[in-house]
């Protein structure tokens, strides 16, 4: 039979409890959470015997969970003392924050002065082996020297290279910290060597006098009978000797890249005075494979000479048979894969032709060169190479080259008003001279076309739209 039986709310004994714990109260909520089924009256079954409702009751479910509720207790004094250490190791953090940052500034200032070293690599022992390897190239150098110019100066310089070889050895079981200092020390021999290898002042080659030494003001300065349409482009009086005299203009069109025409004039009067012109087509346009490339040209022995539309082959178009003749030069760089690029870069300028008292030049770098210039003497008639001779000038490194005389002057800016003449490399005796400083007027910035006229030995400069000539003196 059922009993009813009645049982006080377990809620009211909770609340006596908590009254007599009211430090307790923050856990209410989660106490009342545990009783939250245990509401009203209950009824259960159980037996009638003897004249009274007999039944067994489980009150289990309404205990006090104690354990649970010391072990938060226990969760919360952790948690304050945890506290308190944090407060006061913070506390104790910003009073010694000052003294911190002290010893922090003084590590700083006492690592500076290390700063240098450490930036520059100078304790690394790949620089011992960079070091090495320039001492051997100033051994190799300074040998050759020896062989070709035996003199006291070269023999100074072959004692030099054994005290710093010494000095390399021990550096590599002491002190690696001296490397700048022999750094130093390498490049002043390799300036001393560079002066051995020098033109010699009194130098004569097979013209009959030295080194340029100057060059005039502007002798002409005119614009371009094109107007300022065509900035680059190249321009010149008949450069062999025995031709009649004539001036010719070739602009480029295309982007600056490519032409087909060259106007020509066949007086000094009818140049200045931009009249009485002839417009010789080379190539049928400036997009077939005869066409001209770059502002490398010249008129040389009533034949123009180019590097031909989009190829390392040179081309030669006879004035008076109109045919023209293409020869390969094997590996020269073409497409911008050489140009003279000092301070900015003129494009299509790979492959340049020059003229001299010994004849016709063409002008470029090889793959094989490492992008160094390399001369080729031609043969004017079939563009067969005669000879070639290679230097150590980066072709990247000038604003453009010219041959006087067998040898190759090398030009570099100096600012919107100047080019400055600063390299020669003589073909007859292998020699180089970067000591020159011969300076070039100009009106603008760009210089796409300089070459030498032994017929007048005059200077020709296509700057940008306008046309300049200067005298030279040696």
């Amino acid at each position: 039979m059922d009993c009813p039986v009645t049982h006080p709310h377990p809620l009211s004994g909770f609340s006596v409890i908590m009254s007599a714990m009211g430090h307790f109260l923050k856990f209410l909520p989660v106490l009342l959470l545990l009783f939250n089924e245990c509401e009203g009256t209950q009824q259960v079954n159980g037996q009638q015997r003897a004249g009274a409702c007999l039944c067994s009751v489980n009150a289990t479910m309404w205990d006090f969970p104690a354990k649970f509720f010391s072990g938060v207790s226990k969760q919360v004094d952790t948690c304050r003392d945890s506290l308190e250490k944090m407060q006061a190791q913070l506390s104790l953090t910003g009073k010694k924050m000052p003294e911190i940052r002290a010893m922090v500034g003084n590590i700083t200032d006492r690592l500076s002065e290390f700063e240098y070293v450490k930036t520059s690599g100078l304790y690394h022992s790949l620089q011992l082996r960079q070091l090495n390897k320039q001492l051997e190239e100033l051994d190799r150098d300074i040998s050759i020297l020896r062989r070709t110019n035996p003199s006291a100066e070269t023999k100074a310089l072959t004692q030099e290279l054994e005290k710093i070889r010494e000095e390399m050895k021990k550096m590599y079981k002491d002190n690696v910290f001296n490397l700048e200092a022999v750094r130093n020390t390498l490049r002043d021999l390799r300036n001393n060597l560079e002066t051995c290898r020098t033109i010699q002042p009194n130098f004569l080659n097979t013209c009959s006098h030295g080194l340029m030494k100057n060059v005039s003001a502007p002798l002409v300065t005119k614009l371009s009978p094109y107007g300022k349409s065509y900035p680059s482009g190249s321009w010149g009086r008949e450069t062999h000797p025995g031709s009649p005299e004539s001036y010719w203009v070739q602009p480029l069109v295309s982007g600056n890249r490519h032409g087909n025409v060259v106007r020509r004039y066949h007086s000094y009067e009818d140049f200045m005075g931009a009249k009485n012109h002839q417009d010789v087509a080379v190539a049928a346009s400036h997009a077939v494979a005869n066409a001209i490339q770059g502002p490398g040209s010249l008129l040389y022995d009533e034949a123009f000479f180019y590097q031909c539309h989009n190829t390392a082959e040179m081309c030669r178009y006879d004035l008076q048979t109109q045919a023209t003749v293409r020869r390969l030069l094997p590996g020269a760089g073409f497409s911008n894969q050489f140009p003279y690029c000092y301070y900015s870069c003129r494009d299509w300028t790979d492959i340049d032709f020059s003229a001299d008292e010994t004849g016709l030049w063409v002008i470029y770098a090889t793959q094989e060169s490492h992008g160094n210039m390399v001369l080729s003497l031609l043969d004017s008639n079939t563009l067969n190479i005669t000879g070639t001779w290679s230097t150590r000038l980066f072709k990247k490194s000038v604003t453009n080259a010219f041959m006087v005389c067998g040898v190759l002057y090398a030009t570099r800016y100096d600012s919107r008003y100047r080019e400055e003449i600063f390299y020669a490399f003589d073909t007859a005796t292998g020699r180089e001279d970067n000591t020159l400083a011969l300076p070039l007027e100009k009106v603008v910035d760009g210089v796409a076309n300089l070459h030498y006229n032994p017929a007048d030995g005059r200077l020709y400069m296509y700057n940008d739209n306008y046309l300049m000539a200067y005298s030279t003196f040696f």
